[in-house]
């Protein structure tokens, strides 16, 4: 009896010990797998870094490709590139013409964005304020203007730190003077505004009050954009809700506030949440990414917002459902052909609008100063450890992100530059789309700001940038008058 129960003892133990290891072997697959896909993405990342680094041809065949291959990433040759052909005539946003400081107060700037006129400049802060002003007054000549268009703006309370803001479009289906601003608390602020509102000098603002409810979400609103055809507002929060709400007729003066009809449109619910949104197709598209998600959702706004997936991974075949990276902005090309994403790593992409097509990466590379050495280490390296501790040692210093950071990006008036901030100190870089590369970086040195860039804007419809830092100051940036 006692040896019958020491082998029931003995198989009871060996059954426990074979789950284990088989949970174990499962665990070693998942890794197995992932380190697969890690690869992949290496492979293409090594091929473009070569690219740009003019690496010998040899380098393809030492990276397992032969001369008949076509890269996964090739931009040319096929419906999307075309704009990029030529590199840009110079010409863009260089100079800080205005800087303004302290708009709130001792708090940090959080967002910015300029009216469709670009006449008229919006932040928020940590202060949980809104502030409106006419930025334009700082460039009057004689000291102080900037501090008295500070002094002068309007500033509206709202119920938590704002961290997007956007104007509504007007004279397009819509006469409404409205800003609207996304705060921490998940709620979302519609302010009116205009010169001499509530008896101001300049401009003067007031909340929008509905009296059925405003907007508002689960979670802190991340993003919001306003359609370019109609009154229709998009809210996206971390909560992975989508909210389009359209706003009916004229606010009625209430004194100190103003009364709006709102009405919910739509609702939807995506499985991550909500980075990044942006409209195409003169309003009639609206693009979404979720978080934790390997696609963009365009959503069909004449369609009962039928929903389309465009994979972002679809350069690396056999790997689309990876995700490897977030996309945290997205900015629609002024002719609306492309779309720049911002992503939480050392890279911007330049899509086709309405498909997976990747038309461009830029990457934080700044130049190559050895070559030789970048050549051997690509070589040798590549495929043993990240890519960014192969180049940094022989690459002077460009831009840079990961998943602590804010990327923000911005277009020229041509659409052939783009602008990005970086994590790793204040600068802004330039790319030249065509040719892939950084070819200027705005540092303090050359009047930029002196802490990390938080958000950043460009007009769709004059060569102007809005820049806010963590250095308490907000600077437009215009082009430098000859």
């Amino acid at each position: 009896l006692l040896g019958d129960i020491g082998n029931a003892d003995q198989l009871t133990v060996a059954r426990e010990e074979n789950k284990v290891l088989r949970k174990r072997v499962k665990d070693l697959e998942a890794r197995v797998h992932e380190l697969s896909v890690e690869n992949q993405s290496l492979l293409v990342e090594v091929e473009e870094y070569r690219r740009e680094a003019a690496l010998p041809s040899f380098s393809k065949m030492a990276l397992g490709k032969n001369g008949a291959s076509v890269d996964a990433m090739d931009t040319d040759g096929g419906g999307g590139g075309d704009d990029f052909v030529t590199s840009g005539n110079g010409v863009y946003p260089t100079d800080p013409a205005v800087s303004l400081a302290n708009l709130h107060g001792v708090s940090n700037p959080l967002c910015c964005c300029l009216h469709p006129d670009d006449t008229i400049l919006a932040t928020g802060g940590a202060d949980a304020y809104l502030s409106i002003c006419h930025w334009g007054a700082a460039l009057a000549p004689g000291e102080g203007a900037a501090a008295k268009v500070v002094n002068s703006a309007a500033r509206i309370r709202c119920q938590g730190p704002v961290i997007c803001v956007g104007f509504a479009k007007e004279n397009r289906g819509t006469t409404l003077r409205v800003a609207a601003a996304g705060c921490m608390d998940g709620s979302v602020r519609l302010v009116e505004f205009g010169t001499g509102l509530n008896g101001a000098s300049g401009i003067g603002a007031r909340p929008l009050i509905c009296a059925a409810g405003g907007i508002k979400h689960g979670k802190y609103v991340k993003c919001l954009a306003w359609s370019p055809s109609a009154p229709l507002l998009a809210t996206g929060s971390a909560d992975g809700a989508v909210q389009l709400t359209k706003v009916l007729g004229q606010p009625e003066d209430r004194g100190n506030t103003s009364e709006i009809r709102l009405e919910n449109v739509r609702t939807m619910h995506l499985p991550g949440a909500i980075e990044a949104m942006c409209f195409l197709d003169n309003g009639n598209t609206l693009v979404c990414y979720a978080r934790e998600t390997p696609y963009l959702s365009y959503f069909d706004l004449t369609d009962e917002c039928k929903q389309t997936k465009y994979n972002v991974n679809e350069a690396v075949k056999g790997f689309e459902d990876h995700v490897s990276f977030a996309i945290m902005h997205l900015v629609p090309s002024p002719n609306e052909k492309h779309l720049a994403a911002a992503t939480d790593t050392h890279r911007n992409i330049i899509f086709k609008a309405g498909s997976s097509k990747q038309v461009r990466n830029l990457y934080g590379m700044y130049e190559v100063i050895d070559h030789s050495h970048f050549a051997l280490a690509v070589l040798c390296c590549a495929l043993s450890q990240p890519f960014s501790n192969i180049w940094q040692p022989y690459c002077s210093s460009g831009h840079k992100n990961d998943g602590f950071s804010q990327p923000k990006i911005a277009w020229s008036q041509t659409g052939q530059y783009l602008f990005g901030n970086t994590q790793e100190d204040s600068s802004i870089c330039v790319w030249d789309i065509a040719s892939s590369s950084i070819v200027k970086r705005i540092d303090r040195s050359t009047g930029g700001h002196s802490g990390q860039i938080r958000d950043m804007f460009g007009s769709p419809t004059s060569d102007t940038i809005v820049t806010a830092s963590y250095d308490k100051t907000v600077k437009v940036w215009l082009c430098t008058m000859c």
